[in-house]
């Protein structure tokens, strides 16, 4: 399957390199013919007359891009021009008219065939601009800015201060009353609500972020026994992408305690050595709790980029007619984002959110759905 992949992938970018060249050589064609007509007809200098037909060029070749090349990638034509002019525009003015300074000034070359060797020398860099920056999906654009700002800022900006910890202890504290306010008016009428999609936000903190995310899923054929039975025994979580391993390290008789290796993919993927406290609770015969504390989150490498500096989850257990419904409430602290670059990082904050609460809901359905050794599939 990779290699397959790798073929596919070399194919296109074959492609895409072809119906540049194409789109290119003819840009270049009207360019010498623009320069031609400036510099014999029209009577103007080499510079002006390159700077001209250059732009002319430039035009040309962004139409073309953009309803051809990297058709694939739509975009908004504005900001895609705006991108194409400082990136390739501006460049292309500016190497153009440094090489024609340097080939017809220096070296004494007539113009056209120092402006065909101009052109050649700056191709390459003019394609992998266009297909790295210009023409990028606005999302991975956005992991791009989000992905430099990370980088490029101090370590110490992600250093945890008291104010931070405060705001989201008193966070915690909000969100585990309504919890438990939730819980007590179980049996006072109230009926379980259905599945939902993951929802939730952002709320920016002094020097942090707190994602507060939430999602539920109905699981049919299954008993809260038999539920709670399987993620006690054996006690660490199900599979999946983000779980790069996991032990229990201590267990009683309604607590773990677990160790997890976990990946996030907060604009870079950061790997973290974890460890949990996870208390279950049986509030009545149709439901039950369980509330996960990261007790330990330490990055691998002794680096702290700030993506992770707390990780709470609160699960609901709920039997209903016909199975079990689970809902599971996210709580992470993080770095704050600066301010420069956080309408473009909070699509993104918000889609690994989602994404995060969705794939830890979808391996616990794949993981119940399991078949058991000892009893067979779930009734």
């Amino acid at each position: 399957m990779t290699s397959v992949s790798s073929v596919s992938t070399v194919v296109a970018s074959w492609r895409r390199w072809t119906r540049f060249i194409a789109v290119g050589f003819l840009g270049l064609l009207l360019q010498l013919a623009a320069l031609a007509l400036l510099t014999s007809r029209a009577g103007w200098t080499w510079l002006p007359a390159t700077l001209v037909s250059v732009e002319l060029a430039v035009v040309h070749n962004f139409v073309w891009h953009a309803r051809w090349t990297w058709s694939d990638r739509p975009g908004a034509w504005g900001a895609c021009f705006v991108r194409f002019q400082l990136a390739n525009g501006l460049a292309s003015l500016a190497g153009n008219a440094a090489l024609m300074a340097l080939f017809v000034g220096a070296l004494g070359l007539p113009a056209l065939p120092a402006n065909l060797a101009a052109v050649t020398t700056m191709s390459v860099v003019t394609f992998v601009t266009a297909d790295r920056w210009v023409f990028l999906r606005p999302e991975r654009l956005r992991v791009a800015v989000v992905l430099w700002v990370a980088c490029v800022m101090p370590t110490v900006a992600a250093a945890q201060v008291a104010e931070t910890i405060s705001a989201w202890d008193r966070y915690v504290v909000a969100t585990e009353s309504r919890l438990q306010r939730s819980r007590m008016s179980i049996g006072q009428g109230d009926r379980p609500a259905p599945a939902m999609a993951p929802s939730g936000a952002s709320v920016h903190v002094p020097s942090g972020t707190i994602s507060h995310w939430r999602g539920s899923m109905f699981i049919g054929g299954i008993t809260l026994d038999r539920l709670l039975q399987r993620l006690q025994d054996p006690g660490t979580p199900p599979p999946q992408e983000d779980v790069v391993s996991s032990r229990v390290i201590a267990r009683t008789e309604d607590s773990l305690r677990v160790s997890i290796r976990l990946t996030r993919r907060a604009v870079v993927r950061v790997t973290y050595d974890t460890e949990h406290e996870i208390r279950f609770h049986r509030w009545t015969p149709r439901l039950a709790t369980a509330r996960s504390v990261a007790t330990r989150i330490a990055e691998v490498g002794g680096s702290d980029h700030g993506f992770l500096w707390r990780l709470h989850s609160y699960w609901r257990y709920e039997q209903i007619d016909g199975g079990a419904l689970v809902e599971l409430e996210a709580l992470t602290l993080s770095r704050d984002v600066p301010s420069i670059v956080r309408p473009l990082a909070a699509p993104l904050v918000a889609r690994l959110a989602r994404e995060s609460v969705e794939r830890t809901l979808e391996a616990l359905r794949r993981f119940l759905d399991a078949t058991d050794p000892a009893e067979g599939p779930s009734p």
